[in-house]
């Protein structure tokens, strides 16, 4: 190989090397690196009411609740992992969902959150909380959409798919009553300090994201084991998996 042409290759090598770096950088810096666990803080959340999007045990003794973004990667890589819990614990524990759009750097976090409140609306809401996720890579994919192109391409087949009326989820989605429950979970969770989603709490106490299912599940034993004086042991499916997030992000 002539000396112009190693050259010509090291200078490509060099650049393809620099954007990585670049790149890592960025998705550091726009996502929020892995937390510290020397330097976690437990916040306290507000008590539940009758306004949140509850399921599980109404009377447990026990709640866990997530303040999540649906076009959050973590959020997305956690449902999987929250809903195994669900179905080993839904006896013992009442499942919270708070939303908390990071629409600074999700420019679609807002929209979706008011696509699952207008579908809760027609008592759909967790249906379509597990459609956002489901179908996450989907409708986050085009950046340049409006949020009214992102309803009408992606949303409106979910709510159809839900057997919805679509005529009203489209007009409830952009409605007052919407925005001000998405903007009261995000007063909720700012007055919680919350700086990263998901961002979970047990019985109302912040715990530092879990690494996967094993340890999900070790902090509701204990809390279980507290309230009940009661060890409790999950019941196990084949489709379980302890393997989980690595790190959390904004």
């Amino acid at each position: 190989m002539l000396a112009s042409q190693k050259t010509q290759l090291w200078v490509a090598v060099g650049f393809i090397s620099l954007i990585i770096i670049i790149t890592v950088i960025a998705t550091l810096v726009s996502n929020g690196a892995p937390a510290s666990s020397s330097g976690f803080t437990a916040t306290q959340t507000s008590p539940i009411t009758s306004s949140d999007h509850t399921h599980g045990n109404p009377n447990a003794k026990v709640t866990l609740i997530e303040y999540g973004d649906f076009e959050c990667p973590a959020c997305g890589v956690y449902e999987p992992i929250v809903e195994q819990l669900y179905q080993q614990y839904q006896n013992q524990v009442l499942f919270v969902f708070r939303n908390f759009p990071l629409f600074q750097i999700h420019p679609y976090a807002m929209i979706g959150a008011q696509a699952a409140e207008a579908a809760g609306l027609q008592g759909q809401y967790w249906q379509m909380h597990d459609l956002l996720y489901k179908n996450q890579a989907e409708w986050t994919s085009d950046t340049t959409l409006s949020d009214s192109a992102v309803v009408s391409k992606y949303f409106d087949s979910d709510a159809q798919q839900l057997g919805l009326d679509v005529t009203k989820f489209n007009s409830d989605i952009n409605s007052s009553a919407v925005q001000n429950k998405v903007q009261s979970d995000i007063s909720l969770g700012n007055a919680a300090k919350i700086d990263h989603t998901p961002t979970f709490f047990i019985n109302l106490t912040q715990i530092q994201n879990p690494q996967g299912l094993q340890e999900f599940q070790n902090d509701l034993n204990a809390a279980i084991a507290s309230s009940t004086g009661t060890a409790f042991t999950p019941s196990s499916t084949s489709s379980e998996t302890s393997q989980g997030p690595t790190s959390t992000q904004k």
